[in-house]
């Protein structure tokens, strides 16, 4: 009994380090089950809502409120794919993506994931599904921007419910009814909120590169797979975008650099298994993709899709160094855990850049999840608004009511992180917050309660944080007084932020008066900036 619990250690542990025994460990991760209820379903093509309409008999305007046959109808004659499904769906050869017939394909899509961007779809079974699979934050407090997906349960994508292409009846906001933005325990109710349908057509270029394990723990068959998958959704690459393919294993190989030539992208090969065997560089794979996307032009929208069957072990790179230089870059990431991948760090990537965290189960799945994601970037509605300002983790739900097909309305939930601490907040960085004291006091103003909620919040997210409070003045008055008052105020917030729940023992408090100015203080906005609150973690 102890032997055969043993061996698949071993054999994991060496296909790990040396690529070995990789037909154990191949048999090992396929027998990882999906969770009860596992039935995604991937996108496979688009049809027109009119046409959806027609497909189901329902006149425009009819509406499932007046008619309940319809939409008993329409549940019993449609199917959810089974994960078993997707081997039999084709991939490959076109995207069929707007031609508003639909193959009908049964596939599967990526289950839902919790965190940043992931969905939360509301779904009346074997009819309509929303989900809201990507948040884009970047130009917050200004903007947001939701990517809202809409398909019926065979995969189909439902066009014509927004402008330019709405095809419903009346006004398109009797279809999109409520928007709703909610941090720190309120729900703001956003009374000005924009809808667009982007269809292939009409998008912005993309540049995409493809980062894929092909470390040991793989396995010959499953990367041979994994590489098939990546020759076929080559074949759905429109003209004008840009590709880059690149491996790694204890390194990063560039099989392909960025380049819109398609008869070079599309000789990548399926069995070419040259570089295949070694550790996991996830990372420093990762930061050499977004350094190929970095090049593309800046009319092209980029993004990232990292595969892995397990946890970086052999990167000099880091988690937050690859977070920073996605930033730096505007690229987004989409990540897909597959096997023994360590998901955390995959799931926070995708959170973080307004990207779209995937797990998988099965080999099968592979053309699938790479189509998928292609797919969503060439058709989908853009739901644009002005958030509220709150410096917490963001619910942003959408409600949408299809009347001829829906009894109810369809709910979808992205989300965003605009915390003081994120995961990629490191040891050392400094964190500013703007709370107001009253005048040469060490009182905290009403109006600043709510930020120390958020920060006591955000500590409470990551139990073992250590943070010192850090308090800072202006040049008026004497240098010792002000950095006695700059102590007090400093130990006023970390009282504050104690008294909500943090322990005292995880706050430091320190007080540098007049002596560490931001900017001169040579004005009254200036002194103002000056007169400050900081966070530094020092341990997490």
């Amino acid at each position: 009994m102890m032997r055969r619990i043993l061996l698949p250690l071993v054999c994991l542990a060496a296909a790990t380090l040396l690529g070995g025994c990789p037909q154990h460990v191949n048999a090992i991760i396929d027998e990882a089950l999906p969770p009860e209820g596992y039935k995604p379903v991937y996108l496979t093509s688009s049809v027109g809502y009119a046409d959806l309409l027609k497909e189901k008999g329902i006149a425009l305007g009819e509406g499932v409120g007046a008619s309940g046959a319809a939409i008993e109808d329409m549940i019993e004659g449609a199917v959810a794919p089974r994960p078993s499904d997707t081997a039999r769906a084709t991939v490959g050869g076109g995207s069929g993506a707007t031609d508003g017939r639909g193959s009908g394909a049964r596939g599967g899509s990526a289950p839902a994931a919790t965190g940043v961007g992931a969905p939360a779809a509301a779904t009346a079974p074997g009819v309509l599904a929303m989900e809201i699979r990507n948040v884009d934050d970047r130009r917050y407090p200004d903007l947001v921007e939701l990517r809202a997906y809409v398909h019926d349960g065979t995969g189909r994508f439902v066009m014509g419910l927004a402008p330019p292409h709405f095809a419903g009846r009346g006004r398109w906001r009797d279809y999109w009814t409520t928007l709703v933005d909610s941090c720190g325990g309120q729900a703001v109710t956003i009374d000005s909120f924009e809808v667009t349908e982007v269809r292939e057509d009409r998008r912005e270029p993309l540049a995409i590169a493809y980062a894929l394990d092909h470390s040991g723990s793989m396995g010959q068959v499953r990367t041979r797979k994994l590489r098939d998958a990546i020759q076929r959704t080559m074949r759905l690459i429109r003209r004008g975008d840009r590709v880059s393919v690149l491996t790694f294993t204890s390194t990063p190989i560039v099989e392909i650099a960025l380049t819109g030539d398609s008869g070079v992208f599309r000789r990548f090969r399926g069995d070419d298994l040259s570089t295949y065997g070694g550790g996991t560089a996830l990372y420093d794979g990762a930061e050499a993709a977004i350094e190929q996307l970095a090049t593309a032009p800046t009319t092209h929208r980029r993004s990232l899709i990292v595969f892995s069957d397990g946890g970086d072990n052999d990167s000099d790179s880091t988690l937050a160094a690859v977070h920073r230089a996605a930033q730096k870059a505007r690229v987004t990431i989409y990540t897909i855990a597959y096997g023994q991948a360590e998901e955390t760090p995959l799931r926070d990537l995708a959170m973080y850049t307004g990207g779209k965290f995937y797990r998988i189960y099965s080999t099968q799945e592979f053309p699938f999840v790479f189509a998928d994601i292609y797919r969503r970037m060439n058709n989908y509605y853009r739901i644009t608004y002005r958030p509220p300002q709150c410096r917490g983790l963001h619910t942003a739900t959408a409600a949408l009511r299809v009347p001829e097909l829906v009894a109810s309305r369809l709910r979808a939930s992205g989300q965003y992180d605009r915390s003081i601490f994120t995961p990629f907040t490191e040891v050392g960085e400094i964190t500013f917050a703007n709370i107001e004291f009253d005048y040469d006091q060490a009182t905290i103003r009403p109006e600043s309660q709510s930020l120390i909620r958020e920060v006591a919040t955000s500590m409470a997210r990551y139990p073992t944080m250590v943070v010192e409070v850090r308090g800072h003045t202006d040049d008026r008055g004497g240098d010792e007084y002000n950095v006695e008052l700059s102590k007090r105020r400093a130990r006023a917030v970390a009282d504050a932020i104690s008294a909500l729940g943090v322990s005292s023992t995880r706050l430091r408090v320190a007080g540098f008066g007049e002596s560490r100015p931001v900017v001169a203080n040579d004005s009254e906005p200036n002194r103002t900036r000056n007169r400050r609150t900081e966070f530094v973690i020092l341990s997490r």
